[in-house]
Order: structure tokens, then sequence, then C-alpha cells
């Protein structure tokens, strides 16, 4: 019995020890208005691209409250051009999402930019035999688009911030459009720590 005891207990110290996310870019915790956030998931999609998310302390993933993310390139990708890409593909979602709209926000200096914008599953125009939605689902995101140096490189980051919603789709923008313009003060002031990425 001691034995198996032992071998349970050693097992839920393994499983935590390698339940750690990986910080592949130096930002193991990062602050969004007085909240702090911890990395909950990262990953490496590809030899530039690193992703790593961020939750409120003391939440679990699955009900988190909102996801703020970091998409670090190791490129030098044009920030303002990323942003045309963004809204190019939201402009083809307007076509058949009722509820897609965005806003698009520039720094004084041309060198960041914020696009905020809600998607949903409602479509703009139903068909005779499509079923009705289940379950109506939606999300509000900002995206904050910005070149960063690593060293003597230009790099480049999205930070994004993302709201789930299940239910009520027009109460939920209507709820949202009361906070929009504090969740948007705390995604352009949020300081993010210089990059180092992991060897």
């Amino acid at each position: 019995m001691q034995k198996l005891f032992s071998f349970f207990l050693l097992f839920f110290i393994s499983a935590t020890f390698f339940s750690q996310e990986i910080d592949y870019i130096g930002i193991p915790e990062i602050t969004f208005g007085e909240t702090k956030l911890t990395l909950a998931t990262s990953s490496q999609k590809s030899k530039i691209l690193f992703v790593q998310d961020y939750i409120p302390e003391d939440s679990r993933l699955e009900d988190a409250p909102y996801t703020v993310s970091i998409y670090f390139f190791n490129k030098n990708i044009d920030a303002k051009e990323a942003t045309y890409q963004k809204t190019g593909e939201l402009d083809s979602r307007k076509e058949t999402d009722k509820y897609c709209n965005y806003n698009v926000t520039e720094n004084p200096s041309g060198t960041e930019f914020i696009v905020d914008f809600f998607t949903s599953n409602i479509a703009k125009q139903k068909e005779k035999d499509e079923p009705e939605q289940e379950q109506e689902m939606a999300d509000y995101n900002v995206y904050r688009f910005r070149n960063v140096m690593l060293g003597e490189q230009s790099t480049f980051m999205i930070i994004t911030y993302k709201q789930k919603n299940t239910g009520d789709t027009k109460y939920f923008m209507k709820n949202l459009g009361k906070s929009r313009n504090k969740l948007l003060g705390n995604i352009i002031s949020m300081n993010i720590p210089n990059v180092t990425l992991k060897n």
C-alpha cells in the first residue's frame, strides 16, 4: 500500500513538472490593466513563429474570462501590411457573418496598429434549407500589430485579446460596448518586456 501511495505521489509530482509550459520568448507573465496574467500555453509553430497564451492568475484555461496572446515572428514583417491583411480577411467574413464588424486605430507615429473586431457564427443571410444554429457564439478580439527589435534585428509581434461568448450575441455586443474603451486602453498601454528567444 505504501509503495502504491509513493507511486501515485511521484506520478502527480512528475505530471505537475512536465505540464509546465515552455517560455519560448522570455516572457513568463504580463500585466493587463491591473491584472497579472500568467503563461497558460505555448508553442513554436514554425522556425519563425512562437505563440504564447496568457490568462489571469488563479484561472484555468477552459474557463478563463479572456485570453491575451503574443504571436512573435522572428522576421521583419511590416505592421501596416499585416493590418491590411487582417482587415481584408474581416471584409471577406462580413459577407457571411451577420455580426462581423471592425475598427482600426493607428498610433500617432504610424508604427503600431490596433484592429478590434466582433465575429460570430450567425449567418448574414440564412439559406432556406439551412438549419438554425443550435447555440449562438461570438468573439470579441483586439489585435495590436507592432514591430520590435531583437538585438539589432527588426521583428514583428501581434498582441491579441480574446473574449468568447455563448448565448445572446446582441446582448454580448451591447455589454462589451460599455467596456471597449477600457479594453483598448489596456492593450495599447500594455508594457511588453523585450523578447529573449530560448536557445
